[in-house]
């Protein structure tokens, strides 16, 4: 007999922010899947659209700009901040890997590096 779990069902991102309405005319879904190795962190940097982490493997602290932080570890889904500038970094000793679910405009850049 098949099961269901609901890993995560949620109005707001992780800092507790409201998704705001959404009007998508050319709505474009992309799945990543992300490796960040031990020790690594990813480059500060923000995404205009919803997206949602699920983490595979591994453990990742995540930190804003201004300080806000979480950790997410194996198992744990993670709305990820929208408009906000932040970086992931694996703290933990495997390489951490994350299955990251866009939702936006087609053509909307996933993340936008902070210069």
């Amino acid at each position: 007999m098949s099961e269901k779990e609901i890993l995560l069902k949620t109005t707001s991102t992780w800092d507790k922010e409201n998704f705001t309405s959404v009007n998508i005319k050319n709505p474009e879904v992309t799945v990543l899947k992300i490796t960040i190795n031990v020790g690594e962190s990813l480059p500060m940097h923000k995404h205009d659209m919803i997206n949602i982490a699920y983490v595979k493997k591994g453990i990742l602290t995540v930190t804003t700009d201004n300080n806000e932080q979480i950790t997410v570890q194996e198992g744990d889904c993670l709305p990820e901040v929208t408009g906000k500038y932040h970086y992931g970094k694996n703290t933990g000793d495997v390489p951490v890997e994350l299955v990251v679910f866009y939702i936006g405009e087609k053509d909307c850049p996933l993340a936008v590096n902070k210069e």
